[in-house]
């Protein structure tokens, strides 16, 4: 078992009033085996990037347990915790250093995991590592090492960071929506890259999507959430055989069943007044 959630609880309130109460995630259990990825989807508010920036460790669970590769990270910061994590952001600015060049980019990430020194300076073996990687991007990136990576279009930033998180093979690798910000033509290449390297490297992936089609196409399982609970779990052939519509269908009788539920508690109020 590579990922291990037990029994998480996340709840926020902003301004301690009783009405304002939310929770973000409700008793939620999942077990994530090694070399699995896991897409998941759920509209606004379902739980998904709580999930995600649980495991990452930026927000601290209520309750619950939180293992990888078998090791409780619970209480572990997000900064000791992210040597086991690989992660790219939504936002195309976020995972990189945007004054630094793409060489010193990457030479930090490549370092991530090592002892920390007062020496700097680059190694021919880690440059040429560096020209491979972005090669295989096909955007031209290979000899453009020295120029800064805030000039570069939002999808070869998010192609650079993508290299990046990966560099130093991590335990799990955590996509947040990382083609959201991208047009649909450069949002195709990031996800056919990140399949590459995923699968190729044998990564243990979650990717939050809001595209059902990507949801479907790429990983070999798809998660559900909804009002923080996970209301739907499935992968392999079952996972196959699904359509967007099929999904579609579901959302639309979670949305029906919560317009159900408003009129059911707005008539309990309205029998209490009377």
């Amino acid at each position: 078992m590579m990922l291990k959630i037990e029994n998480i609880t996340k709840e926020f309130n902003l301004t301690g009033a009783v009405e304002d109460r939310r929770i973000a995630l409700d008793h939620v259990s999942l077990d994530i085996h090694d070399g699995d990825f896991v897409t998941i989807i759920g509209g606004n508010g379902s739980g998904k990037s709580t999930l995600m920036n649980i495991i990452a460790g930026a927000f601290p669970p209520d309750s619950g347990k939180v293992y990888i590769d078998g090791e409780d990270v619970t209480k572990l910061t997000e900064y000791k915790r992210a040597k086991y994590l690989g992660r790219v952001f939504q936002d195309p600015n976020m995972g990189t250093a945007p004054n630094m060049s793409i060489e010193e980019n990457m030479e930090l990430a490549y370092r991530r995991d090592q002892k920390k020194t007062l020496r700097w300076g680059f190694k021919k073996e880690h440059r040429k590592k560096f020209i491979e990687s972005l090669t295989s991007l096909n955007l031209g990136l290979e000899t453009r090492l020295s120029q800064k990576v805030g000039l570069l279009s939002g999808g070869q930033r998010q192609a650079v960071t993508l290299l990046m998180a990966t560099f130093r093979k991590p335990k799990v690798l955590l996509l947040d929506e990382h083609t959201a910000a991208l047009d649909p033509k450069t949002a195709k290449k990031v996800l056919e890259l990140t399949d590459n390297i995923v699968r190729e490297q044998k990564l243990t992936t979650i990717m939050i999507t809001h595209n059902m089609r990507d949801a479907l196409k790429y990983g070999n399982r798809l998660i559900m959430l909804h009002h923080g609970h996970i209301i739907f779990d499935v992968e392999g052939e079952d996972k196959n055989k699904l359509t967007p519509e099929d999904l579609l269908r579901k959302f639309d009788e979670l949305e029906n069943q919560d317009e159900e539920e408003v009129i059911q508690t707005e008539e309990v109020n309205e029998n209490k007044c009377d």
